[in-house]
């Protein structure tokens, strides 16, 4: 019975998370952050997006929508990019991730903000916007839009790169970039079904 209640929390939890207000995603998210169980990813150094991210930064700038603790900002090369900002609606995330950087000193070049990416205005334009592990945590019918969105903060040359686990699973999402936007660079890995898609925004969709 306890077994069975579990799965349901989980799959409520889940639901939330898509579909939730910001402030009851904010919990659920603080909540894990809290008890560690994302803290099996702290590292991921020999990840392949890096080389995507270096690849099409033109030592330019980062928006990391779904930052975490801050991975990414730490983890790649901090000579191949100008500056990053990093956005988590975890507050604990945030905190993590400032803490991250300032030992690596990168505390110049990395800058933090808690927020929802659902709603979240950019000050700027990017070379890249990266959303790593977290457009699915956006309802499928929302995709779209919410990357049309944030084409407008993206430089006249510049790329989003969404990176999925399992693109079987999200296979819906999928086919909504590659349905609404120009791919430019898509790889599959072979040990997982992990994927990576870099693409543009349609002209239509900048404006």
């Amino acid at each position: 019975m306890r077994k069975i209640t579990l799965k349901l929390t989980n799959g409520i939890q889940a639901i939330l998370k898509l579909w939730g207000a910001s402030f009851l995603k904010k919990l659920i998210w603080e909540s894990e952050f809290k008890s560690g169980r994302w803290n099996y990813i702290d590292n991921t150094t020999e990840d392949i997006i890096y080389h995507y991210l270096e690849k099409y930064s033109k030592n330019g700038s980062f928006l990391d929508l779904g930052c975490g603790a801050g991975n990414t900002g730490n983890e790649m090369d901090v000579n191949k990019y100008k500056y990053y900002t990093g956005v988590d609606i975890s507050e604990v995330a945030i905190r993590k991730a400032i803490i991250r950087s300032t030992e690596n000193q990168r505390n110049d070049k990395n800058k933090y903000l808690q927020a929802d990416i659902a709603n979240y205005v950019p000050r700027e334009k990017y070379n890249i916007i990266l959303l790593r592990e977290s457009i699915n945590y956006t309802p499928k019918s929302r995709v779209k839009g919410l990357l049309e969105m944030y084409s407008a903060y993206l430089e006249d040359n510049g790329v989003f790169i969404v990176r999925m686990s399992d693109r079987e699973k999200y296979g819906a999402i999928v086919r909504i970039i590659e349905e609404s936007f120009i791919v430019v660079e898509k790889y599959l890995a072979d040990h997982t079904r992990a994927i990576i898609i870099v693409f543009r925004p349609l002209e239509s969709a900048r404006q």
